[in-house]
């Protein structure tokens, strides 16, 4: 059982940290900038849309897959990888989701807030979690997108 758990924790540590570009901060005295002031973002033109839309709801499709395969492997450690999976495919939404903007982006955020609940859900090896509101979030999503 150990040993799942740190796999499992192996795998989402990996997960979190894959898409860090920045290099670690020297000792070169040099003072990090300020953040730049947030301003409102222009409307996404029609590519851009487009684009975003097609880059979130492929990171659902994948993540539904990864799901779809952890379930094949059965409770008791089957519910920590379909745990797993949530939790990734909620990082990757998240990650798609900076860069859109606008009702797109507040549904494609919705959508990782219902997977990252739903993995919260299925570390308990007795439960299965409601996936009605995930389906939900997906279908604003997709609606969303036009």
């Amino acid at each position: 059982m150990r040993s799942i758990t740190f796999v499992t924790l192996s795998a989402l540590l990996v997960l979190a940290t894959a898409g860090c570009d920045e290099p670690a901060p020297t000792g070169g005295g040099t003072t990090p900038s300020a953040p730049a002031a947030t301003s409102t973002a222009p409307s996404p033109t029609g590519a851009d849309h487009r684009k975003a839309c097609a880059d979130i709801d492929g990171a659902i499709r994948t993540a539904q897959a990864k799901v779809a395969e952890a379930e094949a492997i059965g409770p008791p450690a089957g519910h920590f990888a379909v745990s797993a999976a949530y939790y990734a495919g909620a990082a990757a939404v998240d990650a798609q989701v900076a860069s859109a903007s606008g009702p797109v982006a507040d549904a494609g955020a919705k959508v990782a807030d219902a997977m990252t609940a739903i993995g919260d859900k299925y570390t308990d090896a007795q439960s299965r979690p409601d996936k009605a509101p995930l389906d939900a979030a997906i279908a604003r999503f997709r609606t969303a997108c036009g």
